[in-house]
Protein backbone atom coordinates (compact mmCIF):
# COMPACT_ATOMS: atom_id res chain seq x y z
CA UNK A 1 0.00 0.00 0.00
CA UNK A 2 1.31 3.28 -0.97
CA UNK A 3 1.17 6.01 1.04
CA UNK A 4 0.04 9.78 -0.41
CA UNK A 5 3.07 12.57 -0.11
CA UNK A 6 1.60 15.03 2.71
CA UNK A 7 3.42 17.38 0.32
CA UNK A 8 0.87 19.77 -1.80
CA UNK A 9 -2.20 21.41 -2.31
CA UNK A 10 -4.39 19.19 0.23
CA UNK A 11 -2.08 19.76 2.81
CA UNK A 12 -1.47 23.49 2.45
CA UNK A 13 -5.27 24.17 2.75
CA UNK A 14 -5.51 21.92 5.79
CA UNK A 15 -2.46 23.79 7.87
CA UNK A 16 -3.63 26.84 6.82
CA UNK A 17 -7.72 25.81 8.28
CA UNK A 18 -5.84 24.59 11.53
CA UNK A 19 -3.85 28.11 12.23
CA UNK A 20 -7.01 29.98 11.28
CA UNK A 21 -9.35 27.84 13.90
CA UNK A 22 -5.95 28.09 16.60
CA UNK A 23 -6.23 31.94 15.75
CA UNK A 24 -9.93 31.99 16.49
CA UNK A 25 -9.67 30.08 19.63
CA UNK A 26 -6.86 31.51 21.13
CA UNK A 27 -8.84 35.71 20.18
CA UNK A 28 -11.88 34.11 21.64
CA UNK A 29 -9.91 33.01 24.77
CA UNK A 30 -8.75 36.48 25.26
CA UNK A 31 -11.94 37.92 25.01
CA UNK A 32 -13.39 35.92 27.54
CA UNK A 33 -10.58 36.39 30.11
CA UNK A 34 -10.69 40.17 29.23
CA UNK A 35 -14.36 40.24 30.06
CA UNK A 36 -14.35 38.37 33.11
CA UNK A 37 -11.38 40.33 34.43
CA UNK A 38 -13.47 43.88 33.55
CA UNK A 39 -16.34 41.90 35.20
CA UNK A 40 -14.17 41.11 38.28
CA UNK A 41 -12.60 44.65 38.13
CA UNK A 42 -15.89 46.87 38.49
CA UNK A 43 -16.94 44.40 41.17
CA UNK A 44 -13.99 45.06 43.37
CA UNK A 45 -14.87 48.97 42.59
CA UNK A 46 -18.11 48.08 43.75
CA UNK A 47 -17.16 46.67 47.02
CA UNK A 48 -14.29 49.38 47.68
CA UNK A 49 -17.00 52.15 47.34
CA UNK A 50 -19.47 49.92 49.32
CA UNK A 51 -17.46 49.26 52.17
CA UNK A 52 -16.17 52.72 51.87
CA UNK A 53 -19.90 54.18 52.59
CA UNK A 54 -20.60 51.74 54.75
CA UNK A 55 -18.29 51.24 57.43
CA UNK A 56 -16.78 55.14 57.10
CA UNK A 57 -13.21 53.93 55.59
CA UNK A 58 -11.04 56.56 53.84
CA UNK A 59 -8.49 57.08 51.13
CA UNK A 60 -5.85 55.04 53.29
CA UNK A 61 -7.88 51.32 52.65
CA UNK A 62 -6.78 51.27 49.11
CA UNK A 63 -2.95 51.20 50.02
CA UNK A 64 -3.84 48.30 52.87
CA UNK A 65 -6.11 46.62 50.56
CA UNK A 66 -3.21 46.76 47.74
CA UNK A 67 -0.60 45.48 49.81
CA UNK A 68 -2.50 42.60 51.39
CA UNK A 69 -3.80 41.36 47.81
CA UNK A 70 -0.17 41.63 46.30
CA UNK A 71 1.04 39.72 49.41
CA UNK A 72 -2.14 37.03 48.60
CA UNK A 73 -1.55 36.99 44.75
CA UNK A 74 2.38 37.67 44.64
CA UNK A 75 2.61 36.92 40.40
CA UNK A 76 -0.75 39.52 40.15
CA UNK A 77 0.79 43.01 39.02
CA UNK A 78 -2.77 44.35 39.22
CA UNK A 79 -3.16 45.00 42.17
CA UNK A 80 -1.57 48.30 43.10
CA UNK A 81 -3.00 51.29 44.65
CA UNK A 82 -3.38 52.94 41.05
CA UNK A 83 -5.44 49.85 40.03
CA UNK A 84 -7.38 49.52 42.68
CA UNK A 85 -8.07 53.36 42.51
CA UNK A 86 -8.78 52.81 38.72
CA UNK A 87 -11.39 49.94 39.54
CA UNK A 88 -13.14 52.27 42.09
CA UNK A 89 -13.17 54.71 38.95
CA UNK A 90 -14.52 51.99 36.63
CA UNK A 91 -17.51 50.81 39.09
CA UNK A 92 -18.61 54.54 39.53
CA UNK A 93 -18.28 55.17 35.89
CA UNK A 94 -20.85 52.70 34.84
CA UNK A 95 -22.71 51.68 38.10
CA UNK A 96 -25.81 52.47 36.30
CA UNK A 97 -26.96 49.23 34.88
CA UNK A 98 -29.13 50.65 32.45
CA UNK A 99 -25.57 51.57 30.27
CA UNK A 100 -24.58 47.89 30.82
CA UNK A 101 -26.17 46.49 27.52
CA UNK A 102 -24.28 49.00 25.38
CA UNK A 103 -20.54 48.03 27.50
CA UNK A 104 -21.49 44.36 27.29
CA UNK A 105 -22.21 44.76 22.99
CA UNK A 106 -18.31 46.50 23.31
CA UNK A 107 -17.09 44.09 25.33
CA UNK A 108 -17.61 41.10 22.28
CA UNK A 109 -15.81 43.02 20.18
CA UNK A 110 -11.92 43.31 19.30
CA UNK A 111 -10.72 46.82 18.19
CA UNK A 112 -7.04 47.49 17.46
CA UNK A 113 -5.20 50.19 18.66
CA UNK A 114 -2.75 51.38 16.08
CA UNK A 115 -0.84 53.23 19.25
CA UNK A 116 -0.22 50.89 21.58
CA UNK A 117 -1.59 48.07 19.63
CA UNK A 118 -4.15 46.57 22.25
CA UNK A 119 -7.55 45.01 21.28
CA UNK A 120 -9.43 46.28 23.90
CA UNK A 121 -10.38 50.26 23.78
CA UNK A 122 -11.89 52.51 25.64
CA UNK A 123 -15.11 50.26 26.80
CA UNK A 124 -17.51 53.19 26.15
CA UNK A 125 -17.27 57.30 26.61
CA UNK A 126 -19.57 58.74 28.82
CA UNK A 127 -21.14 62.20 28.36
CA UNK A 128 -19.56 65.70 28.69
CA UNK A 129 -21.32 65.88 32.03
CA UNK A 130 -19.72 62.94 32.94
CA UNK A 131 -15.96 63.63 31.82
CA UNK A 132 -14.42 63.67 35.07
CA UNK A 133 -15.09 59.88 35.12
CA UNK A 134 -13.84 58.89 31.86
CA UNK A 135 -11.90 55.21 31.88
CA UNK A 136 -10.36 52.74 29.78
CA UNK A 137 -10.94 49.29 30.06
CA UNK A 138 -7.66 48.95 29.30
CA UNK A 139 -5.57 51.28 31.45
CA UNK A 140 -7.52 49.10 34.54
CA UNK A 141 -6.75 46.18 33.30
CA UNK A 142 -3.46 46.07 31.21
CA UNK A 143 -1.17 44.60 34.06
CA UNK A 144 -3.05 41.95 35.27
CA UNK A 145 -3.84 41.01 31.66
CA UNK A 146 -1.02 41.27 30.15
CA UNK A 147 -0.48 39.55 26.91
CA UNK A 148 -4.03 38.99 26.54
CA UNK A 149 -4.45 42.40 25.85
CA UNK A 150 -0.87 43.19 24.26
CA UNK A 151 -1.70 40.19 20.88
CA UNK A 152 -4.71 41.34 18.59
CA UNK A 153 -4.18 38.67 16.79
Amino acid sequence: MKRASIVGRDYAAFVTELKTRIQSARLSAARAVNRDLILLYWDIGRAIVEKQEELGWGESVIDRLSHDLQKTFPGASGFSPRNLRSMRQLYTAYADPSIWPQVVARLTKPVVDAQDRTWLQPVAKLDDKRAENRISATGCCRNSVGTALDHPE
